[in-house]
């Protein structure tokens, strides 16, 4: 009989002193995760046709366009499930860069969505999610992407050099003769 009381008494005690989760305090938010993402920022960048025609034929390129575009109309849900799928995407797009696009500019832009897509997926898979924390982070991927077109824009852009050497070959030809075999003084140029 003393051991079967024994045995009940160490259960009790054993089950008493079972931790007892720490309960978290719910996170005050002005948003909920059925709200659609609002983008702030009101600027579009649209790549040159040059690096247009570089970024068309990279694949990966394609596919982060085309998911920034998903995440502008989502709900908070909707970016909670694709956060892991844009962690890899991101990757993709920064393992697979293309040698004419490669610079440490365009590299450091890759590596900022590579890590707003790692925080996102982080966030996304918390406990206690935020939901005011997980659209800044989405707002922020959908400005960095800009940035990162601009980034590739800039590869594209003329340098002082190219432009001192364009302004000389116009000038050289401005003094070779016309058909008249006189060379002009001036020319009128198209505008």
């Amino acid at each position: 009989m003393r051991r079967i009381f024994l045995l009940i008494s160490f259960i009790t005690f054993f089950s008493c002193t079972e931790k007892q989760e720490a309960k978290v305090p719910a996170v005050q938010t002005e948003r909920s995760f059925s709200d659609r993402l609002e983008n702030n920022s009101n600027r579009t960048v649209n790549l040159l046709p040059e690096a247009r025609q570089v970024a068309g034929e990279w694949l990966a390129y394609a596919t982060a366009q085309n998911e920034i575009q998903n995440l502008e109309n989502s709900t908070g849900l909707d970016i909670m499930n694709s956060s892991n799928n844009l962690v890899q995407i991101m990757e993709n797009l920064q393992t697979t860069l293309p040698d004419t696009l490669r610079s440490k500019a365009v590299e450091a832009r890759t590596n900022v969505l590579y890590t707003k897509s790692q925080v996102l997926h982080q966030l996304s898979t918390k406990k206690q999610k935020n939901p005011d924390e997980i659209f800044k982070i989405a707002n922020d991927l959908i400005v960095e992407f800009d940035n990162f077109k601009l980034q590739l824009n800039e590869l594209f852009l003329k340098t002082p050099e190219n432009f001192e050497t364009e302004l000389d070959e116009e000038f050289e030809e401005s003094l070779q003769p016309d058909s008249t075999g006189t060379i002009p003084l001036f020319r009128e140029r198209e505008i």
